[in-house]
């Protein structure tokens, strides 16, 4: 009996649980990428509010003279000089 109602019902269920591990495997995957953009997000974020915070309490403590050595990302500036290192 090819036509065993049964038998198609339980093609179709045993089709509709592979569709939705597949699903969630790609849900677990998205959430990893997500978790892993959020924590870079939050890195940027750190890095750079940070770096502004202490490029400003440098040129607030003497305004006047803004000279020195300065590292941001990988790019020497030195003021004194005016030449990209």
């Amino acid at each position: 009996m090819e036509n065993d109602p049964f038998k198609q019902i339980q093609k179709q269920i045993d089709e509709l649980k592979r569709q939705l591990d597949e699903k969630d495997e790609k849900i677990v995957d998205l959430d990893g990428q997500i978790i892993e953009l959020t924590s870079y997000i939050n890195m940027l974020n750190e890095r750079f509010s940070g770096h502004s915070d202490e490029m400003n309490q440098l040129f607030d403590a003497n305004p006047s003279q803004k000279r020195g050595i300065y590292a941001r990302d990988s790019i020497v500036y030195s003021v004194d000089t005016e030449e990209l290192k």
